[in-house]
């Protein structure tokens, strides 16, 4: 095989495999849960005083900034019910969930956990911080 087919052929599987890179991007839904955005973020916490926010981003970045009176706790640390219960004491309390947006995915993971489990005020900031940096809004160091 020459080397143009080789280089044809890697051509067409890198443009063939852009598609699925897009398609793993978070939702920005998801069933159980209010989406919002971050005026919804500032709302709720201006609203709702026992609003538990968790940053399921990894400790570095938390540790770079985060939203304030966000708690650490990695989507992936979620294994069972029992770890979220203990940050979020009932499942009637307002929990939101963020991370770096829809290419990161650790706050959907966690989202749909909490929805899973029976949590009733499940908030979802599907563009997380990268909305929230792009529009200058605070951070906490």
């Amino acid at each position: 095989m020459g080397s143009l087919m080789r280089l044809l052929i890697v051509i067409a599987l890198v443009l063939g495999l852009a598609p699925a890179a897009a398609a793993a991007d978070a939702p920005l839904a998801i069933n159980g849960a209010v989406t919002v955005n971050a005026d919804g973020v500032i709302a709720l916490v201006q609203t709702s005083a026992d609003l538990i926010i968790i940053d399921n981003r990894t400790r570095a970045d938390y540790d770079i900034g985060h939203i304030e009176s966000a708690l650490p706790l990695v989507d992936s640390e979620i294994t069972e019910e029992p770890v979220l219960a203990r940050i979020v004491k009932s499942k009637d309390t307002p929990v939101l969930f963020y991370c770096n947006g829809v290419k990161c995915g650790r706050a959907a993971n966690a989202t749909m956990k909490a929805v899973s489990w029976g949590y009733s005020r499940v908030y979802y900031y599907a563009l997380g911080l990268a909305e929230w940096n792009r529009r200058g809004l605070p951070l906490i160091r």
